[in-house]
Formats: structure tokens, C-alpha cells, sequence
């Protein structure tokens, strides 16, 4: 029994990385466009790029692992059911449940990695790209690049012929104002100031303002000017995870019930990858679609939920048909 132990925890490992990859990678695109979604709105570099993956990284891999092995087990012993291997091991009077310890402590292993990661993890992972992704909104705020259209400072529209350092040249400003009246300024050099990283100012050094008021124009000629910008940078104060979590009760529920799916669902993911090839078709991959659905529908119903008596009751509703599909499909048939 050992022997059969270690071959069936080796195909299950070849069919887990089989299948891991290609779902970390879709998981993966589909947050890269996220994170490209926002570098419409602020300047990413490759770093901060990089950083944003790293942030959501845990959240990919906490999508990641229970949708492969939910997979992967179906995937495991539709295989081995196809090579006849599970009826040979059942006429060896090898009982089922025999065959189930060899996948149940990593299931458990995996259960108690995805709470981890789940509870602990992605708050801070959560709050803190939340912080550094207001960090870049304001700093993006303060970039202004040189020949570059519809670049924003506050209400104003700015456009430069040079920015060497920080310092600006050849200013050129557009502001619209109440009552279909505007402004051009003209400036011949300035800089962008953000002291202790407060409220930001534009300071213009030798330029001109034409202002149209009613249909008069009026003309500015200024030495000095300071232009502040409304935005600011603030962050928000990270939250331990107990606290975190009663704020958003049904988020904890969603992650919570997805964590513990690989523990709870493992007996239903065994007996659907059983089955007698003479009498029965290999329905792995329906079996694997519907599997998903039943996960995610009744995760996501939880999320949207604030009575614990919801997710409490998927949790009886999982084990209930886990124990009745096992006993149904193999306990009373092996």
C-alpha cells in the first residue's frame, strides 16, 4: 500500500504543476490588465509595475491553488480509474478510504496555507497597494513632462517646452473658468514645490495672464506666481487583520469558504474522478466545470452576505454532498 501511497501522490503532484502554471498565468493576466488599467491614469515605472504584481501576488495565489487542486484531484483518479489502476487497487481489497489518506494530509496542508495566506496576508497586502497606489496618483499629479498634451495641475491645464531637474521652461497654462470665461498664462521658467510632502505649488517666475472677462480681455504681467494644487497625498492607516475583517465581514466569509474548500470538497472531488470504465464515461472535465461553479457561486453568495448563518450553512451543504456523493459513488459500489 505504501508503494501505491507514492504513486498516486506522484501523479497527483505531475498533474497539480501541470495544471498550477497555466492557471497562474491566466489569474496573472487577467491583474496585469488591472494594474495597465491603471497606468492610464498615473506614470508606472518598472518598478512600480513590479510592485503592484508583488502586492496582488498572494490574492493570485490564493485564486490559483484552490481552483488546481480541485482539478487536479478530479484530473488524478479519472486517470488513474481510466488505467483501470483503481479497480486493480478495490479487487486487491485495498478499501477506499485507505486511498484517501494518501491525499488527505495534503489537503489539509493546503487548507491551513490558504487561511494563512487569506487572513493574514492579504489585508496587509490589500491595504498597503492601496496606500502606494494613492502615493502614485499624487505623485503623478506632480509630473509634468515636457511636450506632452492635457497634462493636469490641479484645474489647470499645463503644457512645457523643457523640464531639466524639476525646473520648467517655457510654461504654457489653459484654464477654464465659471461663466465660459478663460485664462492663458504664459511663463518663461518655473518649478514644481512640495514641501514635507503637503499641499504642492507651481511657482512661475516672468510671464503673463490673458483673462477673458464678459467680453473684455484682461492682461497680467507678473513677476512671481504661486499656483497650489489641490490634490493631496494622504495614506490610509493599516489596519490589523482582526480589525480589517469585521469591516468587511462578507469579503472575510468569500475567502474563508475558498480556503477551506480543498479540506471540505475533497471527498465530493474524489468520487467524481471514480469511475468504471465499462459501464461508466470519463466526465472529468463536466464534472471539473461544475465543481468550479459550485465553489466560486456559492463563495461569491457568501461575500455579498453580512449573517454568518450563509456561509455556515455552505460549510453543513459542501460536507453533506461530499459525504453523499462518496458514499454513493464509491463507498457503496468499492
Amino acid at each position: 500500500m505504501l508503494r501505491s501511497k507514492q504513486y498516486i501522490l506522484k501523479t497527483f503532484s505531475k498533474s497539480f504543476l501541470t495544471l498550477f502554471i497555466p492557471f497562474y498565468i491566466i489569474i496573472s493576466l487577467s491583474n496585469l490588465i488591472y494594474i495597465s488599467r491603471l497606468s492610464s491614469r498615473i506614470t508606472l515605472s518598472s518598478s512600480d509595475f513590479l510592485t503592484f504584481y508583488m502586492f496582488i501576488t498572494p490574492d493570485i495565489i490564493f485564486i490559483t491553488i484552490p481552483l488546481t487542486f480541485l482539478a487536479a484531484t478530479i484530473n488524478t483518479f479519472s486517470k488513474l480509474s481510466e488505467s483501470n489502476e483503481m479497480i486493480a487497487l478495490f479487487s486487491l481489497g485495498v478499501r477506499p478510504k485507505e486511498i484517501l489518506k494518501s491525499l488527505l494530509p495534503l489537503a489539509s496542508l493546503f487548507t491551513l496555507l490558504l487561511l494563512i495566506i487569506a487572513i493574514f496576508i492579504i489585508p496587509y497586502t490589500s491595504q498597503t497597494m492601496n496606500n502606494f497606489k494613492l502615493k502614485k496618483i499624487y505623485e503623478s499629479n506632480l509630473k509634468i513632462l515636457p511636450n506632452s498634451l492635457s497634462q493636469d495641475f490641479g484645474n489647470h491645464h499645463v503644457f512645457i517646452k523643457k523640464n531639466i531637474d524639476g525646473n520648467l521652461e517655457d510654461v504654457t497654462m489653459f484654464t477654464h473658468q465659471k461663466n465660459s470665461n478663460f485664462q492663458i498664462l504664459f511663463s518663461q521658467s518655473g518649478s514644481i514645490q512640495n514641501p514635507d510632502n503637503k499641499r504642492s505649488f507651481l511657482n512661475l517666475e516672468d510671464g503673463t495672464i490673458y483673462q477673458t472677462q464678459k467680453e473684455n480681455l484682461k492682461i497680467i504681467n507678473f513677476k512671481d506666481m504661486k499656483l497650489f494644487n489641490n490634490a493631496k497625498y494622504y495614506s490610509n492607516k493599516v489596519l490589523p487583520f482582526r480589525e480589517y475583517w469585521l469591516r468587511d465581514r462578507g469579503k472575510f466569509y468569500y475567502y474563508t469558504l475558498l480556503a477551506m474548500t480543498p479540506l471540505l470538497l475533497f471527498l465530493f472531488y474524489f468520487s467524481l474522478g471514480i469511475y468504471n470504465t465499462r459501464y461508466q464515461m470519463n466526465l472529468s472535465s463536466l464534472y471539473i466545470i461544475l465543481s468550479i461553479i459550485i465553489v466560486y457561486v456559492l463563495s461569491i453568495i457568501a461575500k455579498k452576505q453580512v449573517n454568518v448563518c450563509v456561509p455556515i450553512s455552505i460549510i453543513f451543504l459542501w460536507v453533506f454532498l461530499s459525504l453523499l456523493t462518496y458514499n454513493r459513488r464509491v463507498a457503496n459500489r468499492y
